[in-house]
């Protein structure tokens, strides 16, 4: 049978070809149609750069005279610049008293500047885990770290602590003067400070955070109370000028007036103290994020998740990112799996997964791995109650000895090196180790098992009836209960250990794991035989009034162990009217040794900051004084669609 190539063939196959064509002219379209769509978003991330930049550039010129930067050494009337810097015009000093310098700022708008980087872009979402739940997020009300974290992004002071040099600096005071007996405090607030509401920054709401929201004593504010209590008087001058009297010459009293929140009055005096005791959420400020909408009858809460969206009116140079999303995430592996998986782009590791997967290329080609010691890094311990449990019974622990005795049978050592890997190091307490108020003729006691049970016995803790649990005079059992918050690996390890320390010398430990959301509450009822977490610096230099001072004790207070040393409070009374540096060093190192005999705590192990940041995120700077989100930024390529 012949094949015959037939007219009908010809045609089929020139409709092939005039597909086949028509798809290939197609595709060559839609090639150059995504070229063009390239380039195009090339051009878009290239313009948006440079509003960014151009952004930025605006920002400074409009904060030249007195941006957010180092005190220079200005003087009446004029100024003496460093090397590479504009003088400033002839400045207007109506508004100082007479005979004393005047410090004003000079232009330092950012530490570390992310505009100056190649690839800069503002937008995007960052979301940075915390491993316990705030309960409270209302200035001068929170008890946490948590709570410091996301203020420090809302509420400003008239001055800072620069994150590189811990040096004090101006933020909403353009200049101030001090006077050189120490008495007073004169501040200058910049023309261009307005909350996140729009309204501008006065006088009258410093004068209002300090006498009639932390000078209620309605309000439940009882540590920072204790933090700002060398101030005896906040005086409006004038709409734009505040001048703050101390109650006698103290080294931190340009600390205290610099670093004091300040409130908005117009939005705070809406509200009773109650209602204020009973907030969660009422946070409103002049920094660069703010809550998308702070109200009253719908403020944030617990568990959600605290979402801060970037103040586009904020007076100073706005920060690159769109929104800080803040989730809680209490267990370890949850945490860590969050965050290798995406979810989340910022995480506190333990030490453990930070020791494996530091070493973990897979986890390296995306995540940036951080670990350093910094003022903030802070030092855990074990609290003793050395008062009345909750206003009842005396707790074994208000010996002294019985105190010696805890410390000498944990061995710390064997924490530092085998739950902290090695990344830890000793801690001595109170002060830590960064600062030059620690003394460091003062070691770790020992860990020794038998000075230990000496130390039992002699505070008259015997085993009396054979049955290997001491008890006391009275026939009672040495038994307590270890409070200590849930979800952190490292803390069960430890406190575990320390429960079976204590059956080796004949006492009863229970183990009271306890949620972070409710651990303030516990500490502010003195509720708890021991407890254990970790104290963070949030100065240089910390007045030790606020933990150690008898006077801490009552209310809220953060003196919850109720140390009652008459000694150490003569000794910060020293120390805080002690204005000369090497004089007031040798006072606190005194207490530092008194402290450390009496043992109040156990102290612990002083902890680097480990965290984990997605490589995602650029221009993260490990500072002195720990991390500035706000300089933080996310390429364009890497932002998630909001």
């Amino acid at each position: 049978m012949q094949n015959k190539f037939g007219l009908k063939d010809i045609i089929l196959y020139v409709l092939i070809a005039g597909i086949i064509g028509s798809l290939w002219l197609k595709m060559l379209q839609q090639d150059r149609m995504w070229d063009q769509s390239r380039e195009a978003q090339n051009e878009m991330k290239t313009i948006s750069q440079q509003m960014a930049r151009l952004q930025q550039s605006i920002d400074s010129q409009s904060r030249t005279i007195g941006g957010l930067g180092r005190v220079s050494d200005a003087t009446n009337g004029g100024a003496k610049e460093t090397a590479g810097s504009t003088a400033p015009a002839k400045r207007d000093n109506a508004w100082s008293r007479p005979g004393t310098p005047e410090k004003w700022s000079r232009e330092q708008l950012v530490t570390t500047n992310p505009a100056t980087k190649p690839n800069f872009s503002p937008g995007g979402e960052m979301v940075l885990v915390f491993e316990g739940q705030p309960a409270i997020l209302t200035p001068l009300r929170y008890g946490d770290t948590y709570g410091r974290y996301v203020n420090e992004e809302v509420v400003e002071s008239l001055g800072r602590i620069n994150p590189a040099t811990l040096e004090l600096e101006h933020v909403l005071a353009e200049a101030y003067q001090m006077d050189p007996e120490g008495n007073w405090f004169r501040a200058k607030i910049r023309e261009a400070a307005r909350f996140s509401d729009g309204k501008p920054v006065t006088a009258e709401d410093v004068r209002y955070t300090f006498h009639e929201m932390l000078g209620n004593p309605e309000i439940q504010a009882d540590r920072f109370r204790a933090v700002y209590n060398g101030i005896s008087e906040v005086k409006v001058i004038s709409e734009r000028v505040v001048e703050f009297t101390f109650k006698e010459p103290r080294f931190d009293n340009r600390q205290q007036a610099l670093l004091m929140p300040v409130l908005p009055k117009h939005f705070y005096s809406r509200f009773t103290a109650s209602q204020i005791n009973q907030s969660t959420g009422l946070l409103l400020g002049s920094g660069p994020y703010k809550f998308a909408s702070v109200d009253p009858a719908n403020q944030w809460t617990p568990p959600a998740d605290i979402v801060l969206v970037r103040n586009e009116g904020y007076w100073g140079p706005r920060p690159a990112l769109d929104v800080l999303r803040y989730k809680v995430v209490q267990d370890a592996t949850a945490r860590l799996t969050t965050f290798t998986n995406g979810k989340a782009d910022f995480i506190r590791p333990t030490a453990a997964q930070y020791a494996a997967k530091r070493e973990d290329p897979e986890f390296l080609s995306t995540s940036k791995p951080l670990d350093w010691f910094n003022m903030q890094g802070g030092w855990s311990f074990i609290c003793w109650q050395n008062g009345p449990r909750a206003g009842g019974k005396l707790t074994p622990f208000s010996e002294r000895n019985v105190r010696l005795a805890m410390t000498h049978l944990i061995d710390r050592e064997r924490i530092r090196r085998d739950i902290f890997k090695n990344l830890a190091r000793p801690a001595t307490g109170p002060f830590n180790s960064e600062t030059p108020q620690a003394n460091p003729a003062v070691k770790p006691w020992p860990y020794d098992m038998e000075r230990a049970k000496a130390l039992l016995e002699e505070a008259n803790w015997k085993d009396r009836d054979g049955d290997g649990v001491r008890e006391n005079a009275k026939g009672e059992r040495f038994t307590f209960q270890l409070t200590y918050p849930s979800g952190n690996e490292s803390t069960l390890q430890m406190v575990t250990y320390v429960k079976d320390q204590c059956a080796k010398v004949g006492i009863i430990c229970e183990l009271t794991p306890i949620d972070w959301s409710v651990l303030q509450s516990v500490l502010d009822r003195r509720d708890f035989d021991a407890i254990t977490f970790a104290w963070s610096a949030s100065a240089p230099e910390a007045d030790p009034t606020q933990l150690w001072s008898i006077k801490s004790i009552d209310g809220t207070g953060d003196n919850f162990a109720q140390w009652r040393s008459e000694a150490a409070d003569a000794l910060i009374a020293k120390g805080r009217r002690t204005i000369d540096d090497d004089a007031r060093m040798k006072v606190w190192h005194e207490l530092h040794a008194l402290w450390h005999s009496e043992q109040p705590y156990t102290p612990l192990v002083e902890q680097p900051w480990l965290r984990f940041v997605s490589k995602k995120v650029e221009n993260v700077n490990t500072y002195k004084y720990g991390l500035k989100v706000s300089e933080f930024f996310i390429p364009l390529g890497s932002q998630k669609s909001q």
